[in-house]
């Protein structure tokens, strides 16, 4: 009976280790498909013409899923040389996982256009350019390269709560990336203030993952505010951003 009881013991000893051993590899390809990031193809034609309305359009994935829940997805453009003047244009879901916005653009010209996508906690923003009407080769091609003259390579988006509320601190993010790399060990600051306001308000963000940067501000009261983010880095970057916020 000893002996039986003895085999039963290792027997159940060996089932238990084998179930924990399934159930952590379980665990582990879970983990494994939390941590897949998430990825965008941004579809934008490369040619147009003044007047045109153009059709901006981004599948997102993640793995082999179609993402239909992205918390936010805008296309930012902007005339190359001219990234101060960007606009940002919100997009709608479509159907399975692609997300479209549209686009007349009103002067012959080479034109960046970047996709900032934020979806299940990451944060994605590739570009691509388009070629507007009468456009010289020579132009086209020195446009194309990301290290031409004049055009910066830094690409800043702010993210926030979807409602943002007077009197109640919210949270704020900024993803900065350089040559499609992470930014680390940079300074971020937002201005903000409203439209005739002299005085503005100052926020140092704080350096989180990598190129991103965490802070938060308590809107006074209801209205429109202007968020300027500022990002500096050595003597070799220097950029900013506007955005504007609507508090309720």
């Amino acid at each position: 009976m000893k002996k039986i009881s003895l085999f039963m013991l290792v027997g159940f000893l060996a089932l238990f280790i084998a179930a924990c051993g399934n159930s952590n590899e379980d665990n582990g390809a879970k983990d494994d498909e939390k941590l897949e990031p998430i990825e965008a193809k941004l579809d934008v034609p490369e040619k147009g013409e003044k007047g045109q309305t153009i059709s901006l359009s981004t599948k997102v994935t993640q793995g082999d899923e179609n993402v239909e829940d992205a918390d936010e997805v805008k296309y930012e453009i902007w005339k190359n040389d001219h990234k101060e003047e960007s606009e940002m244009i919100e997009a709608k879901h479509d159907k399975a996982g692609v997300y479209k916005a549209e686009k007349t653009f009103e002067e012959d010209g080479v034109y960046t256009v970047q996709v900032h996508v934020t979806a299940r906690d990451m944060h994605t923003m590739p570009k691509t350019e388009i070629a507007i009407g009468e456009v010289e080769a020579g132009e086209h091609e020195e446009a194309g390269d990301d290290h031409h003259h004049g055009e910066s390579s830094v690409s800043i988006h702010l993210m926030k709560t979807d409602s943002v509320t007077a009197g109640e601190e919210a949270e704020m993010m900024v993803h900065v990336e350089n040559e499609e790399a992470a930014l680390e060990d940079a300074k971020v600051r937002l201005e903000i203030y409203q439209d005739g306001q002299e005085k503005h308000e100052w926020v140092d963000l704080t350096p989180g993952e990598a190129g991103k940067y965490n802070g938060s501000y308590t809107f006074p009261e209801k209205g429109s505010y202007n968020v300027q983010v500022h990002v500096t880095k050595g003597e070799e970057i220097h950029e900013h951003t506007l955005e504007t916020v609507e508090v309720q």
